[in-house]
């Protein structure tokens, strides 16, 4: 079993800070999500459309959905549904490693405190 290292987190770690930084995460994403011309919207009939087999879809539509999922994660914040929001958090920030939006270099900056003002040039 592991014990739990207190130098092992980013210093001054709190809900409230961790709460801050996810939403500035999620209004970086949204912005540059937007700026690459990808509106927000659901994939319709998740269920029947991924179901239990293995996903790929066209870039655009999986973008799409990553910027709806912006906005819904916002809402789990709101909420106090912390854990989601995290797991919500890890799928776009998937999403947009798999579609070559951000590297796991840049990502990992993102999670650490390190996001950028504006968007990548390029992308």
């Amino acid at each position: 079993m592991r014990e739990h290292c207190e130098a092992c987190e980013p210093f001054g770690l709190t809900d409230d800070i961790s709460t801050e930084h996810a939403h500035l995460m999620l209004d970086f994403y949204c912005r540059t999500l937007k700026e690459l011309s990808y509106d927000p919207v659901p994939f319709d009939d998740l269920d029947t459309k991924v179901g239990e087999n293995r996903f790929s879809t066209p870039k655009y539509d999986a973008l799409t959905h990553a910027h709806w999922m912006v906005h819904q994660t916002r809402a789990f914040l709101q909420q106090g549904r912390m854990a989601k929001a995290y797991r919500w958090i890890g799928m776009i920030q998937g999403i947009l490693f798999m579609n070559g939006i951000f590297s796991l270099a840049e990502l990992k900056r993102h999670n650490r405190f390190d996001l950028p003002t504006v968007r990548p040039r390029g992308r």
